[in-house]
């Protein structure tokens, strides 16, 4: 049994937030950083969370060396207590203050342990009722290279009286005796009552990382870990703990897409693949009758006939569960673009990925419906293929996370770069995919309009600091596809009562020699259960069509119109164009490339600038 406030009882709904180590998030009763994975142990040292099987086509496309294991779980118990091994944290930031008078408090906890930790040191406080509570400073001190930990409240309040070489008293942080008082305006100051040292305090303020520890769990100062004398040359900066720059989690996404995602759990082969002591023994019999007699001891420990053994043991020589399919670097979203493309055959509804070709029946309209409007045909011609994904599974991998937005720092989730394992969820759901015609992007995509346009986003995004993994073929090819998929996801949100934060986008985009052009609007959840299939139905026909029909009809205005269509550059480094809050922006999480590159001029088009809509092109492209 733990207490509650030394870890963090995760539940499923907060996994995803959780699980980000160095991140800062609140706890029962605190603010709590998350500690590295070296500590996500039980009391013997044991890695505590569950290695995730079946996974090695995204350990290959991701070029993870290292196993995947899922966070570990603990239950919350009513005495406030913890039952299991859950991700540990610690309170941080370690200093708190008084709302009222601004006293600075360092670690109130320890000394009172009944009840919160209030002020009572100072006169104003003294004569109230009920002493006032103490509140954690929402300030930290952040370094690019990924560090952090407390502000140095002490040599902060005097390094005006250093810089003037007045003389300054000795930090003792037992007893409170800084004060950080509100002056209106935003505008506070930091007091020392012992020797009236002050300074101006804000946020953005650059300061020496000194010998901080180089996270608030660890001792050790970035210098004497990295043997780097320079390091206390770069500044830290001052952050409140809400800002975006304090934290940000490297992770990677994939689909689990056959042969992995047909796995069937608890069979005799996935048992037996599963046990690497058993495999091994098996290896090593080389008399038959030893083998026979090792055959039928693992037969009544697995409940199966000495046979079932011999056939699990022959499919797994075979190459049990790839079958030598190799999935490299590089081509993960091509591998998922064909999986979604290809009808599985003997398909099982419990299987991890679950397809319905509609694509037939859609194309089937055009001839059972010949009363279908113009502008309905143009949409049924331009979709080529529809599918409807009735179940899936995600796994996102912590790769590591970054500060201040620095793309070089980045720190491993054991920050030293030396675990033999990441974390992982996985995440179950649906959604619907749907690919447009190649024949008319191949020529639409090559006007010259559309190239000049796309090549501004280009020399933007190249010259910015953003960067994703992958890294988007801004071409006009993507923009059309991810400015379609946020106006679809904005639609799914007011035609069928999706929230927009639960919904998920995945852009397939390549032109050449094997040009893909989908998109996959999805939900995931970290529930085995999954959704309840309401996404997947909005995939039928019938539904599908008057949903994309709105969507076509919202790319073509904007609340914001005409001043959002005649944007030449908004958003991070101006790489947004006629898309805003009001039209194509959705809530970060949904995005896989941070709400840019987004422009419904490659949707509607744009006769002055030579540039037409899509589905009107689509249109004389079909009658040529």
């Amino acid at each position: 049994m733990m207490k509650k406030n030394e870890f963090i009882p995760v539940r499923l709904s907060h996994l995803l937030r959780h699980c980000s180590v160095g991140a800062i998030v609140r706890g029962p009763e605190y603010l709590m950083t998350v500690k590295d994975i070296r500590e996500w142990t039980d009391r013997n040292g044991v890695v505590a969370g569950q290695e995730i099987l079946y996974v090695d086509g995204v350990r290959a496309a991701f070029e993870i060396s290292q196993k995947l294991r899922k966070p570990p779980i603990a239950t919350e118990l009513e005495n406030g207590l913890v039952d299991g091994v859950c991700i540990p944290a610690m309170r941080f930031p370690s200093w708190m203050r008084c709302p009222d008078c601004g006293l600075l408090y360092y670690h109130p906890w320890k000394s009172q342990t009944q009840g919160p930790p209030c002020c009572s040191k100072c006169e104003k406080c003294e004569k109230r009722e009920k002493p006032s509570v103490l509140e954690q400073v929402p300030w930290v001190m952040v370094h690019p290279d990924g560090h952090m930990n407390d502000v140095p409240w002490h040599s902060l309040a005097h390094s005006e009286a250093k810089r003037r070489s007045q003389g300054q008293c000795g930090a003792d942080w037992k007893k409170p005796y800084l004060s950080l008082v509100d002056e209106g305006m935003s505008r506070r100051k930091l007091y020392c009552n012992q020797c009236k040292a002050t300074r101006e305090f804000g946020n953005d303020i650059r300061i020496f990382y000194g010998n901080a520890g180089r996270q608030p769990w660890l001792r050790d100062p970035p210098a004497a870990i990295d043997g780097v004398s320079g390091d206390k040359a770069e500044l830290a900066i001052i952050l409140e703990i809400n800002d975006a720059r304090l934290h940000s989690a490297i992770t990677r996404n994939a689909l689990v897409i056959p042969p992995e995602s047909r796995i069937r759990k608890g069979t005799v082969v996935d048992r037996l693949f599963r046990s690497s002591q058993k495999l091994q023994r098996l290896e090593k019999e080389k008399r038959d009758l030893a083998r026979r007699a090792t055959l039928k001891t693992f037969a009544t420990e697995l409940r199966c006939e000495p046979k079932e053994i011999e056939d699990a043991l022959k499919e797994i020589q075979k190459g049990y569960p790839l079958y030598g399919k190799n999935i490299t670097p590089g081509i993960l979203l091509e591998s998922e673009y064909q999986a979604l493309l290809d009808e599985i055959p003997d398909m099982s509804e419990d299987e991890d990925f679950v397809t319905r070709h509609l694509s037939p029946t859609w194309k089937a309209m055009l001839l059972a419906e010949p009363t279908i409007g113009a502008r309905s045909r143009k949409i049924v011609e331009i979709v080529s293929q529809l599918i409807s994904v009735d179940r899936l599974k995600e796994i996102q991998v912590l790769k590591g996370f970054r500060r201040l937005g620095d793309a070089q720092a980045q720190v491993p989730p054991d920050i030293v770069g030396e675990s033999t394992w990441l974390p992982a969820i996985e995440l179950y759901g649906e959604g619907i995919f749907f690919t447009l015609e190649e024949k008319v992007l191949s020529t639409w995509e090559k006007l010259t309009a559309l190239q000049a346009l796309a090549d501004k986003f280009h020399r933007r995004y190249v010259t910015s600091s953003l960067q994703f993994d992958p890294e988007p073929p801004i071409s006009p090819r993507f923009l059309l596809l991810h400015t379609l998929a946020h106006l679809l996801i904005r639609q799914l949100e007011t035609a069928a009562g999706y929230p927009a934060a639960s919904l998920k986008e995945r852009i397939y985009c390549t032109a050449g020699g094997a040009p893909m052009a989908g998109i996959l609007v999805y939900v995931a959840v970290p529930d085995v259960v999954g959704s309840l299939g309401g996404l997947a139905e909005l995939a039928e026909t019938r539904r599908f069509l008057p949903l994309l029909a709105s969507v076509f009809d919202h790319a073509e205005w904007c609340s914001l119109d005409p001043v959002c269509s005649e944007h030449e550059g908004q958003g991070p480094s101006l790489l947004n164009r006629a898309a805003c809050h009001a039209c194509a922006l959705i809530p970060e999480p949904c995005c896989a490339y941070s709400n840019i590159l987004l422009d419904r001029t490659f949707i509607k088009g744009d006769l002055t600038a030579g540039i037409p809509a899509l589905l009107d092109y689509s249109a004389l492209s079909g009658n040529e």
